[in-house]
Parts: structure tokens; C-alpha cells; sequence
């Protein structure tokens, strides 16, 4: 034994200070993901913060010594190599705090035809600086050059201690979600996208129940979550011109009815509907545009298996099938991650985004950042309705409002001339009404209140808002950080983490909206259609709101998904080997028509 550490660990003991040094960003992404998760215990906090620390080690250690035995030897060169590493972990971080969520392979491409302006931000090209410089010092200060031949040695060791721990760590064999995600955050980001890559999935199923049986596996599945069962619910009240609008990551918590924090300039627009209109609270089922999208679109929680099957259930086909126009106004580009042609496969037969804009004297000028400006997108978007309904006034017409100003980081920073209400007044704290006055996500969804009121005021003076027209507020998907909010969020409620759902007409819903806490973006699907006078898809995992119903919350991420309804809630990872859990993950990729 004596021997074996003498020959295999003592090399290490001149490097341990520099090792150890530069693996303090993944302890810091560690501490990060525990909290943002909610996986803070004694075993995550104590033995799991050992197990990190002996992975981001070794980790570092490998990727130092392999550099070194290629011949790399200059210090400016390894801190470089250093400084790639600290960015894929910074994207892990800025993913946990943002969507509570790793980075994984789903996200890889939202990176092309992104914008990208926010990194010439004066702190976040210091933040940038800062961990090239701090690799640098710490090698500068502690590295002791070792021979090639040493740090080849070095590297088979450090590889072989990895791999030893990735079986044996005690958070693999633990029971529990929190050792399940501290279990989880053990990899880097790199090879975290790798696993997401070629995780387990189950072939993708499609059913016409009309012609054929389910079987056994999924049947129980769906009776114990009361799915596919017959519902000819449809609203008594019908509506002939739909607008939705998902706002880009809108959260409950900067609405002032649910946040008394937010100051009542910021969202006075949303408090008047909230005391006037039906509203619900929905739970969020996944995250990023594409993904809330498509489940909203389609009823399914499995946002991946519908978009990358063409949308075999939608909404928005149902009413196009039946005589709706249906349009997707967007302020982004047509063609981003080719939603486009996603969007089309799911019903809508016009698309319009920054492309078709630009070419237009009236907006190009308002195209900058993401695109189009929300104020003019709603101003293009009620002057579009106004047409249809010149064209024919008995038209059936959905649209789909999808905005950008409040897109992540900051949302838009120039507003390119436009006036907004400012967020003053005696009892707001100087510190809040400083924090409104610089580019920010609060700032952001401020001005985005403005703009729909303003978009309310243009369908009334238009005499778009009337009986037949129904307009309806959600988001794609929540915004959970708190980051550059000030004290707006100090005391946090679950719910402010979920989307609205309000109901905005001169003739109201006949029946009543249940306030459900299982309420969930899957129900949004079920809503329209029986406000639009269908019946929904039996194959939809949603029901509508006006059915006082059992519900179950379906929130899938990259390799597990969250189950929640009023018996409890239950993480099952792709990979569980639970019969019951393996049914739940066949239905969860399973298509009822």
C-alpha cells in the first residue's frame, strides 16, 4: 500500500495547491446548482462537496497534464486553456440560475443566431478577464514544471481516480432527488452534454386509438394519471379571433398583485387585467422558446418527441383545419433554430418575423438587438387583424404574439427613441427606482407592460376588442433568476415562478376557470380549443381549465423528469429500472390521436 502511494500519489503533492486552486469554479458551480435545485443536505453539503471537489481535481488535472505531455508549456497558453474550461462552467452556471437547469445537448443550438451583443457589457467583459487572469496567477504561482514523461504518468492516474469515483461515489447508490442532482452535477459541462447526447430514450410511439389498442405498459400509465380519457368539453361562449400572446420569459413574480416588491408603475397594465379578466397560475413543463412552444402548441409535455415528429397533435392544426387563419407574428427571426418551418408543421400557414420587417419603411428602422421592437410588433400585429377582418368580418383568425424585448440577459437596451413610463414616485426607494433606470429584466418586463397596454388601447380604438375577439396573456416560459433585481424577489413564493394565463374579452367565459395547482402549460392547448368551440385531442396531456379535473404536472429535463400531481412528487431518471416508472417514461413518448 506504502509503496503504491509512493509511486502514484506522492507526484501529485507538488501540484496539490495548484490542482486545487483551479478547481475552485466547479466547487463554485456545485454550490451553485444545490441551491438553485433545491439539493442542499447533509450528505450533498458534506460528502457530495468531497466527491466534487476530488472530480474537479482530477479533472483539472487531466486537462493540465494533457496539454503539458502535448508539449504545451507557456503560461499564458495553459491559462487559455483554462479560461475555455471557466466559460463552459459559467454556462452551466448562468443555466442553473437562469431555468434552474444544466446546460445540455438542447441547448447547443440556440448558440447560432443568438445575439451576442451583451458580452461588449463593460462587467461581463471584467468577469471575462478576470478568469483568464486568475488561472494565470495561479499557475504563475504555484505550477512546478514537471517532465512530459511525469505529467503522461499524471494524466493515466488522474484518469484511471476518475473513472473509480464516477462508480463508487456513494451519491450514485443514495436514494432521493437531492442526492440524484448533487449526483448529477458531479460532471463537467462538456461531458455532461456528451451523457445528454446518448442518454436512454424510448422509441417514439404514435396511436390512432380510433383503429387500434394501447398497450398493457402505456394503458396503466395513462389510467393512473387520468390521461386519454374522452372529454367533449367545449366552451358556451366561442370565439372567432384568438391572439396569444406568449411573452418571452415572463414570470409571475414581476407581476405587482403576485410581488408586492414590484413598484405599481411596473406592471400596472397586468394588475388592471388580473382584477378584471379570469386568470390562472400555470406551472412551467420546460424551458427555452422551442420547447415551451411546442408543448403549448400541442397539449404533450414532451416538447423534443413533438417538434422533431412534425407536431402530430396541435392546436393550431385543429384550427386550421377548420377554417382559422393562423399566423405566428414574431419580433425574432423567421427562421431562428428553423421555427419556421417547425411552426408551419404545427398549423400556422403565415409566419412573419425580422426578415419580412426590415423590408418595410414603416418598421426597419425599429429592427435592432433580437429583432423587431414589442411596441411595433403589436402595432404590425393589430394592423394584420384590422386587414383580415376588412377582408371579411366574419373571418376566423389565430395569432400567435411571440415578443423579444425581454429576451435574457438584460432584455432590450436600446429602445431606439421610444418613450416608457418611468418607474418614480415617493414610495419607491431610490435603490428601486435606480435599479429601473439601467438595462435590466425587471426594466425589461416595465417597459413590455407599457407596450401592452398600448396594444390593448390600438384593438379597442380599432374596434378589434369586441365580443367575438378573445385575447389571451401567457409566456413561453418563466425567467427564474434573480440576478441584477435588487430586493424585487427577497421574499420568495413558489408561484413566482410560474407563467399567467389571463382571459381578455368584452364577452366573458360562461364557465367558471379552475384554479388548479396542477395547472400546467399543457392545459393551454385543451383551453383554446373549447374556446374555439372544439373538442380537444384525447392524445393532449393537458385539459381545459374550465374542467374541474385530476391533474398531473409532466417537467422533463435533459436525462429525468419531475412527476407532480395531488398524490405527491417523484423524479425518475431515463435510466430508472422501477416497472411503474418505465411505463411513465413509454407514455411520455407516446402520441394518441
Amino acid at each position: 500500500m506504502l509503496n503504491f502511494i509512493k509511486k502514484y500519489a506522492v507526484p501529485f503533492k507538488k501540484d496539490l495547491l495548484l490542482f486545487a486552486l483551479l478547481s475552485l469554479p466547479g466547487i463554485v458551480f456545485y454550490l451553485v446548482g444545490l441551491h438553485q435545485l433545491g439539493a442542499f443536505t447533509w450528505l450533498t453539503g458534506t460528502v457530495g462537496l468531497i466527491n466534487k471537489f476530488a472530480c474537479e481535481f482530477f479533472t483539472v488535472a487531466i486537462i493540465f497534464c494533457f496539454f503539458h505531455a502535448l508539449g504545451v508549456k507557456k503560461k499564458w497558453a495553459f491559462s487559455l486553456v483554462m479560461f475555455f474550461y471557466y466559460v463552459t462552467i459559467t454556462a452551466d452556471i448562468v443555466l442553473l440560475l437562469y431555468f434552474k437547469e444544466r446546460f445540455g445537448a438542447k441547448y447547443l443550438p440556440t448558440l447560432s443566431g443568438a445575439e451576442y451583443r451583451f458580452l461588449f457589457d463593460i462587467r461581463l467583459m471584467l468577469y471575462l478577464a478576470a478568469i483568464y487572469i486568475l488561472p494565470y496567477f495561479i499557475i504563475k504561482k504555484t505550477w512546478h514544471r514537471a517532465s512530459r514523461h511525469e505529467s503522461a504518468k499524471k494524466l493515466a492516474v488522474s484518469t484511471v481516480i476518475l473513472v473509480i469515483l464516477a462508480l463508487v461515489s456513494p451519491l450514485k447508490y443514495a436514494k432521493g432527488s437531492a442526492n440524484f442532482f448533487a449526483y448529477d452535477l458531479m460532471d463537467t459541462t462538456v461531458i455532461n452534454i456528451v451523457k445528454d447526447m446518448h442518454v436512454k430514450k424510448y422509441p417514439y410511439r404514435y396511436y390512432d386509438i380510433s383503429l387500434e389498442v394501447l398497450p398493457k405498459e402505456i394503458q396503466n400509465a395513462a389510467e393512473r394519471y387520468n390521461l386519454f380519457t374522452n372529454t367533449k368539453f367545449v366552451n358556451a361562449n366561442n370565439y372567432d379571433r384568438i391572439i396569444l400572446i406568449t411573452t418571452e420569459a415572463f414570470s409571475n413574480k414581476f407581476i405587482r398583485t403576485i410581488n408586492p416588491a414590484i413598484p405599481a408603475p411596473a406592471s400596472r397594465v397586468y394588475d388592471q387585467l388580473m382584477q378584471s379578466f379570469p386568470y390562472v397560475s400555470l406551472k412551467p413543463v420546460t424551458l427555452s422558446t422551442l420547447y415551451g412552444l411546442s408543448v403549448i402548441f400541442s397539449g404533450h409535455p414532451n416538447a423534443e418527441l413533438i417538434f422533431k415528429n412534425k407536431f402530430p397533435i396541435s392546436f393550431v392544426s385543429i384550427l386550421r383545419d377548420n377554417g382559422f387563419t393562423t399566423a405566428f407574428i414574431r419580433g425574432a427571426k423567421e427562421d431562428y433554430m428553423h421555427e419556421d418551418v417547425l411552426f408551419n408543421q404545427a398549423g400556422f400557414s403565415e409566419i412573419y418575423g425580422a426578415r419580412y420587417y426590415s423590408k418595410l419603411p414603416q418598421y426597419k428602422k425599429y429592427v435592432s438587438w433580437w429583432g423587431l421592437t414589442d411596441r411595433k410588433l403589436f402595432e404590425f400585429t393589430s394592423d394584420y387583424l384590422a386587414q383580415q377582418v376588412k377582408s371579411n368580418p366574419n373571418k376566423k383568425v389565430f395569432i400567435d404574439i411571440m415578443t423579444v424585448d425581454t429576451h435574457v440577459p438584460t432584455g432590450r437596451v436600446n429602445y431606439l427613441g421610444q418613450e416608457y413610463t418611468k418607474i418614480e414616485g415617493n414610495d419607491i426607494s431610490k435603490s428601486v427606482q435606480r435599479l429601473y433606470k439601467r438595462p435590466n429584466m425587471p426594466r425589461a418586463f416595465a417597459y413590455y407592460d407599457d407596450d401592452l397596454g398600448y396594444f390593448l388601447e390600438d384593438l379597442e380604438s380599432k374596434k378589434l376588442l369586441d365580443d367575438k375577439t378573445l385575447v389571451i396573456l401567457t409566456a413561453d416560459h418563466p425567467f427564474f433568476a434573480n440576478i441584477d433585481t435588487g430586493s424585487l424577489f427577497k421574499k420568495y413564493k413558489p408561484n413566482f415562478d410560474e407563467v399567467p394565463f389571463i382571459l381578455i374579452s368584452k364577452k366573458y367565459a360562461k364557465e367558471t376557470i379552475y384554479q388548479n395547482p396542477f395547472a400546467s402549460q399543457t392545459d393551454i392547448a385543451p383551453t383554446i380549443l373549447a374556446l374555439a368551440g372544439y373538442p380537444a385531442p384525447r392524445g393532449m396531456f393537458g385539459r381545459s381549465l374550465f374542467e374541474d379535473v385530476d391533474r398531473t404536472v409532466f417537467n422533463i429535463k435533459n436525462n429525468y423528469v419531475i412527476v407532480k400531481n395531488a398524490k405527491g412528487s417523484r423524479l425518475i431518471p431515463f435510466n430508472s429500472k422501477n416497472p411503474k416508472d418505465i411505463e411513465t417514461l413509454k407514455l411520455l413518448n407516446t402520441v394518441v390521436r
